[in-house]
């Protein structure tokens, strides 16, 4: 977001009400996002005709932004920012300001109807008086999304041994994946993975000194020195794969010749911006990378596990490879070896309460989805051996649940805090992804 920069410009129609007041609205407008800490790239034009709107063009031709603000001051011909468009395919954010008189709503309105007839979908739209915090507020979150996808645009996620036998839910569409989000694909063989462990456990001293510091912050520990060496190799070999190929995230056939050997290292590097999900899941590993953009926290990819009606919760979890932040006692993590298999290491703990979201991304060849449900996480026991999150829903979860089924999600969901189904479906919107909001 930091990174983020909106073009702004004013819209008018030359024999409307307010055609005069329309560079006050634009300033106003401005100044409330720049008091937002937004970057705005400015110009004092109107546009209003062919040539105002040429001139526009050449202002901002060769300069860096990402996204239009259209603040439409009144009634206008819309065919002035199609021409503009034109030139710059860039997202919009539509402004309409109150006032009877200056057809300002419906201006926009008008504009939105081509947007959808032309096929073009990334824009949002904001209503309020010029200079309106709460305006402003809302662009922001939409410039978070904005920023997001750009980031997952020039992304690179790695696959090590493809998606696990039997999930065939998970099967990625790298051309899909491609165009709806940008984000590349680096198929990995889990050979690579295996000479990388080799030879970082042939580094004693390195290991060891992993190994005394995890003891010392993690006292809670379970697990045998011989685990804790091979969870180091792992880690190192994970660590060494991700600088190689330039990675952001990564998933790993984990289930179940690598379950445990590879879970603590990706908590340990969740700490260091690294998303990773579980059992070779690609498309859930790009859901992670955008949560943690929008949330800027930590991302729990978990199974659902159990619908409560009586208390209206679900309880999410999976083995253990979370950051830590999202640990409700950070002084009580374990290591432990991971369940089913008994081997490995894994990090325990339940998550912190909290107003949470959950999503999946699902499907291939045109049927990319996204499903997106929030709640509020509640304390909890360690109700399943790993990292479970309980969340308690406004609308009934046997309702959810069936809802899930019938619409065919997916069976991962990625957990963080905050409520970010608004930008996640503006998020689907901008790159043409199917949203669910459950």
């Amino acid at each position: 977001m930091a990174d983020c920069t909106i073009a702004a410009i004013a819209l008018a129609g030359e024999f409307e009400v307010g055609f005069q007041e329309a560079p006050a609205v634009y300033r106003a407008t401005v100044q409330s996002l720049e008091k937002e800490g937004i970057r705005v790239l400015q110009t004092d034009i109107v546009m209003y005709d062919l040539a105002t709107m040429q001139q526009a063009a050449g202002f901002f031709s060769g300069k860096q932004f990402d996204a239009f603000l259209i603040c439409v001051a009144t009634w206008s011909e819309d065919h002035h920012l199609l021409d503009l468009l034109n030139w710059f395919q860039k997202p919009v954010m539509l402004a309409a300001y109150p006032g009877m008189e200056t057809g300002s709503l419906c201006g926009v309105q008008q504009i939105a109807s081509v947007f959808r007839d032309i096929g073009f979908s990334g824009f949002s739209f904001v209503y309020d008086s010029p200079g309106s915090p709460a305006a402003a507020v809302k662009i922001r979150k939409w410039l978070q999304v904005v920023s997001a996808a750009n980031l997952l645009r020039h992304s690179r996620v790695g696959s090590i041994g493809n998606r696990c036998a039997g999930m065939t839910e998970t099967a990625f569409d790298e051309f899909e994946l491609l165009k709806k989000t940008g984000t590349r694909v680096v198929t990995i063989d889990e050979t690579e993975l295996l000479e990388e462990t080799e030879t970082a456990g042939r580094q004693k001293d390195l290991i060891s000194g992993l190994i005394a510091d995890w003891k010392m912050r993690f006292p809670n520990n379970r697990c045998t020195d011989q685990a804790l060496s091979e969870a180091a190799a792992y880690y190192l070999a994970q660590k060494r794969l991700i600088q190689r190929y330039d990675l952001c995230g990564i998933a790993i056939k984990c289930y179940t010749k690598y379950m445990g050997k590879i879970c603590f290292g990706q908590a340990l590097l969740a700490e260091e911006g690294i998303v990773a999900s579980c059992e070779g899941d690609v498309n859930n590993v790009i859901m992670m990378k955008l949560l943690a953009e929008l949330s800027g926290g930590h991302v729990n990819c978990t199974d659902i596990l159990n619908p409560d009606p009586d208390g209206n919760t679900i309880l999410f979890a999976h083995c253990g490879n979370t950051g830590f932040s999202m640990a409700e006692d950070p002084g009580g993590i374990e290591l432990c070896p991971v369940r089913i298999m008994e081997q490995g290491v894994c990090a325990r703990f339940t998550c912190r309460p909290g107003t949470v979201t959950a999503a999946d991304l699902v499907g291939h060849g045109g049927t990319l989805r996204m499903s997106v449900m929030t709640g509020e996480a509640v304390s909890c026991g360690m109700e399943f051996p790993g990292t479970p999150v309980k969340i308690r829903f406004r609308k009934p979860v046997l309702e959810i649940t069936q809802e899930i089924v019938e619409k065919g999600c997916g069976h991962h969901w990625m957990v963080t805090y905050g409520d970010l189904a608004e930008q996640l479906e503006a998020y689907c919107k901008l790159t043409g992804i199917g949203f669910i909001r459950l």
